[in-house]
C-alpha cells in the first residue's frame, strides 16, 4: 500500500484490546483516531502479524478466527513510553468491561455454596480448558467452582457498544480463563518459559491481565502512591480509617476478584458479601429466640495480614510466586484495606474454618450461629450455653490472630430489645422503631411538600426498596402510602424536566 503505517501503533492497539483479531485492532484504532482515513488492508495486516509471529512478538491463540495476544517480547518491543500509554488504555478498557459485565450479570461470579476449600482448586492452573462461552457449553468435567467464575468479555466485544464496526468482529464470544490467554501453556509460551511448574511469576500475571510487570510491581512496592486514605465516623462514635485504592490499582483488584478470588468459598453461616445473603437473611436466623448473643471482631480487616492472605491463596492451590504477588496487590500496610474490592472475599475465606468450627459447636447444643463480616451472632434457649459459645468464639478468633471487642459483647433476652446487624428480631425481623419513625416522617413531609423533595426522589426510592425487602412490611398500608408519594414525586420530576 502507498500509505506508510506505524507498525508499533498497531502493536500498541493489540496490547490494549487483546486477545483480538487484526481487524478488531484496526477497528479500535479507528475509534481512537477518527480523523485518520487511510488504514492498512487485510493483506498488509496478515503480512505484519506473520512477521510478528516470526519475531515472537505475538502468539496466535485461535487460528480459525486469527485471535492474537502480545508476548513478553512484544511488550518489550513497544518501548517504555508506548508501554505506559498501553497500560493506561488497557486498564481503562478493562474497567469499562468489568462495569458493563457487572451491570448485565449482577456480579454472579461469587460462589454460593459452603463447601470447604480443598486442593481440587489447584485445577485453576491446570491445562485442558477451553474458552468459556466459546460457542459450546463448558466441560462437564471442569470443576463447578471454576465454571461459577466470571470471565470478562474480550475488550473488542465490549467496544461494539460504543461504535466498533460489527463487521470486524463476527466471531463467537470467547472468554478466556486467563483473560488474555486460554491456557497456562499459552502463557508459558508467550513468556518463553519452558518450565512445567503450575506457578505464575508477576511478569506472567501481567501478561494475563495485559499490563506491564512494572505497573504491578509499583503497586506492590509503592502502595502509598496508589491509595487514598481518609476517616469516616462510626455510628457508635469514633472514626474508621478507609484506604481506598485509586483507579488503576482498584481496576486490577477487580480483575483479581473475578479471576482469582471468585473461587474462594464462604461458609453457609456467613451472610456478608455474598449473592442472596444480606443483613436481613442474617437476622432471620435469630428471630423469636429466647437469648441472642452479639459478638464483634475488633479491627476485622486490619487483623488480616499479608502472610495470612498468602497462606490462604496457597491453601486454594495457587503457587508461591503468584500467591506472593496477589498478596502484595491486595494488602496495604500489611493488612487488608477497608475500601479495596478484594478484602471481603479474602476475609470470608480466611474465616471459613472458624465459621465451620463455631457452626458445628453451636449446632451440637441447639444454638444458631451466623456471621456478617465482623458481627457474630449466637441465639438459643439457654443464656449459659450462648455465653459458653461466646467464650469459644474468643478462643477460635485468637487462633486466627483476631480478638473480640469486649465492649460490644452482649446477651439479650426476649424481654429486652434483641438486635442483629441493626435489625430487631424479637418477634419479627424489621428495622428499629426509631428508624421506621424517621422514614415515616420523611415520606410525610415529601407528601406535604413534594416540590422540596423532587431532588431526593432516588433517596426515597432507596428507602422504599429497603423496607420492601422485609416480609413483615411487604404489602403493608404504610408501604402503599410510600409508593404513592414516590409516584407523585416522579410525576413532579417529569413535569419539572419538561418545563
Amino acid at each position: 500500500m502507498s500509505v506508510k503505517f506505524n507498525n508499533r501503533l498497531l502493536l500498541w492497539g493489540l496490547g490494549a484490546v487483546q486477545p483480538a483479531t487484526p481487524s478488531e485492532v484496526i477497528g479500535f484504532l479507528k475509534l481512537v483516531y477518527p480523523d485518520v482515513t487511510a488504514w492498512p488492508d487485510r493483506n498488509f495486516l496478515r503480512i505484519i502479524f506473520n512477521e510478528w509471529l516470526d519475531r515472537n512478538y505475538v502468539i496466535e491463540l485461535n487460528k480459525k478466527y486469527e485471535i492474537f495476544s502480545l508476548t513478553s517480547a512484544g511488550n518489550h518491543a513497544l518501548g517504555y513510553k508506548l508501554r505506559v500509554h498501553r497500560d493506561k488504555a488497557r486498564v481503562t478498557l478493562l474497567r469499562a468491561v468489568y462495569d458493563a459485565n457487572l451491570a448485565s450479570l449482577g456480579d454472579v461470579a461469587q460462589d454460593s455454596d459452603g463447601d470447604s476449600p480443598s486442593s481440587e482448586a489447584s485445577s485453576a492452573l491446570q491445562e485442558g480448558s477451553r474458552p468459556v462461552n466459546s460457542g459450546s457449553e463448558p466441560s462437564r468435567t471442569e470443576s463447578t467452582r471454576l465454571r461459577a467464575r466470571i470471565y470478562w468479555p474480550r475488550v473488542s466485544e465490549q467496544l461494539l457498544s460504543v461504535g466498533l464496526d460489527r463487521h470486524t468482529s463476527n466471531i463467537p464470544s470467547y472468554r478466556y480463563r486467563y483473560c488474555s490467554f486460554p491456557t497456562l501453556r499459552a502463557i508459558k509460551q508467550a513468556s518463553n518459559d519452558n518450565s512445567d511448574t503450575q506457578d505464575l511469576t508477576i511478569s506472567q500475571l501481567g501478561l494475563c491481565i495485559g499490563v506491564s510487570p512494572r505497573l504491578l510491581t509499583s503497586f506492590v512496592h509503592k502502595p502509598e502512591n496508589h491509595y487514598r486514605t481518609f476517616r469516616i465516623g462510626k455510628k457508635g462514635g469514633g472514626s474508621r480509617e478507609i484506604s481506598s485504592p485509586r483507579f488503576f490499582l482498584k481496576s486490577i483488584q477487580y480483575w483479581i476478584k473475578s479471576y482469582i478470588l471468585s473461587q474462594f468459598n464462604a461458609h453457609n453461616a456467613c451472610h456478608s458479601y455474598r449473592i442472596g445473603k444480606s443483613i436481613i437473611t442474617n437476622a432471620n436466623e435469630h428471630a423469636r429466640k429466647s437469648y441472642v448473643g452479639n459478638v464483634d471482631i475488633e479491627d476485622f480487616f486490619g487483623s488480616v495480614d499479608k502472610k495470612m492472605v498468602f497462606e490462604c491463596l496457597r491453601k486454594h492451590g495457587y503457587g508461591s510466586e503468584l500467591s506472593r504477588s496477589i498478596a502484595g496487590l491486595v494488602t496495604f500496610n500489611n493488612s487488608l484495606p477497608q475500601g479495596a474490592p478484594t478484602s471481603p472475599e479474602i476475609s470470608n475465606a480466611i474465616l471459613f474454618d472458624f465459621d465451620e468450627r463455631l457452626f458445628a459447636a453451636a449446632s451440637d447444643v441447639g444454638v444458631t450461629y451466623t456471621r456478617y463480616a465482623d458481627d457474630i451472632t449466637l441465639s438459643g434457649g439457654s443464656k449459659q450455653v450462648v455465653a459458653q459459645l461466646i467464650r469459644e468464639c474468643e478462643e477460635g478468633l485468637k487462633a486466627h490472630g483476631m480478638r473480640l471487642n469486649s465492649k460490644k459483647t452482649r446477651i439479650a433476652s426476649i424481654r429486652s430489645s434483641q438486635v442483629v446487624t441493626g435489625l430487631v428480631v424479637n418477634e419479627k425481623v424489621q428495622p428499629s422503631r426509631a428508624y421506621r419513625k424517621r422514614i415515616r416522617a420523611i415520606f410525610h413531609q415529601a407528601g406535604i411538600n413534594p416540590s422540596q423533595y423532587v431532588g431526593r426522589l432516588k433517596q426515597l426510592q432507596g428507602y422504599y426498596s429497603y423496607l420492601s425487602a422485609f416480609d413483615s412490611l411487604k404489602d403493608s398500608k404504610q408501604l402503599r402510602e410510600y409508593r404513592e408519594v414516590i409516584r407523585k414525586l416522579g410525576i413532579s420530576s417529569k413535569e419539572k424536566v419538561d418545563g
